[in-house]
């Protein structure tokens, strides 16, 4: 008897270790089972997410590509029309210079005439008495007046019509440009938010 009681109890001691030695191999089954189904569905995830990048990254490369054409032709219209501009201002602007050139030639030529005109009177008159001088006197000083304020007159006039066509300039400047900022920085906004820090 005495060996079925060693006997009984080495398997009574037996068994209670046996049974944690069990259920640690179990727990630390359940622990690999876990891990390895988490591991499979991170890989998954993994997979599904890096597929919806491409797909995305191909999305987004297209949009830059098409946006960059799109803006590349609208840029491309929008400098022929400004050089369009450029062209007639530039003949405007040679038209205004011409006038501005002629404005000053004939000024001179006006001012050389009325210079010999009264040299010649002067010359003429001088045998005149001292009241005829001082009438002729006050017609020259009159004619001169007249002479500047019609000059200054056409100066202003002149002066007015080119301050339009530079006003006009930089308004048609500012109606290209504003346009051409505001997409840039919807552009840009969009980089910011489709691409992150």
């Amino acid at each position: 008897m005495s060996q079925e009681n060693n006997r009984s109890n080495e398997i009574q001691e037996k068994k209670p270790e046996g049974f944690l030695i069990k259920g640690w191999k179990d727990f630390m089954a359940e622990i690999d089972k876990g891990y390895k189904k988490f591991q499979n569905h991170y890989e998954e995830q993994a997979k599904k997410n890096q597929e919806a990048w491409n797909a995305n990254k191909d999305r987004i490369i297209k949009f830059f590509d098409d946006s960059k054409r799109n803006w590349d032709n609208t840029l491309m219209e929008w400098g022929m029309e400004l050089e369009k501009l450029q062209n007639e201002n530039k003949e405007q602007w040679n038209k205004n210079k011409e006038n501005i050139e002629n404005f000053f030639r004939e000024s001179n030529a006006l001012w050389d005439a009325k210079l010999r005109e009264w040299k010649s009177e002067i010359n003429r008159r001088q045998s005149e008495s001292l009241a005829e001088w001082d009438a002729r006197k006050q017609k020259i000083s009159e004619d001169i007046k007249a002479w500047q304020e019609n000059t200054k007159r056409k100066w202003e006039k002149g002066l007015k019509a080119w301050r339009k066509e530079m006003i006009k300039g930089s308004y048609l400047f500012l109606v290209f440009m504003i346009p051409i900022l505001l997409v840039f920085f919807v552009i840009v906004a969009l980089i910011n938010w489709l691409l992150p820090d």
